[in-house]
């Protein structure tokens, strides 16, 4: 089960409960998350048998080369 405490669209909802059903067998209870999504990341953790999903990053920095 995810739990989405934010407004994302049906298409993202879909590509996040595809990630998380992909690798849900890796996460511990209480591990947070960071969900990588083109030029975004999604972030949440696992809490029991579900994922929350709580914040997207929109603009995601790093060094310039």
């Amino acid at each position: 089960m995810i739990v989405f405490k934010i407004q994302v669209s049906e298409e993202l909802r879909e590509k996040i409960k595809q990630t998380v059903q992909d690798q849900l067998h890796d996460l511990e209870d209480g591990e947070l998350i960071a969900i990588l999504d083109g030029g975004r990341v999604i972030v949440g953790y696992r809490q029991g048998g579900k994922v929350v999903i709580e914040q997207i990053v929109e603009k995601v920095i790093g060094p310039t080369e």
